[in-house]
């Protein structure tokens, strides 16, 4: 089955994207709010992730499940978030 969801992700179908992603989705953004610390930033944080992994599901080996190569990039996002809020200045 997932085999078949990531053929169909890979030829351009969103919803097979969604089907294969859906199942993690709330467990990934639990995971960026504990790296953030704000709702809103793991929001964030997520939507880069999952676009970042519909744009790069053709570079998917298989070697690792779905779920762990999802993590990995969620995890990637908010190391580059929390880097890129501590260049900002503080607001005032």
């Amino acid at each position: 089955m997932t085999a078949d969801l990531i053929t169909r992700a890979r030829a351009g179908d969103g919803e097979a994207f969604r089907e294969l992603t859906e199942p993690y989705r709330h467990e990934l953004q639990v995971h960026c709010y504990r790296m953030l610390g704000s709702f809103q930033d793991a929001e964030d944080a997520l939507q880069d992730a999952l676009l970042a992994a519909w744009q790069g599901l053709r570079g998917f080996e298989g070697r690792a499940s779905i779920r762990t190569w999802l993590y990995r990039i969620a995890t990637n996002r908010c190391l580059d978030a929390r880097r890129s809020a501590g260049r900002r200045p503080a607001k005032e």
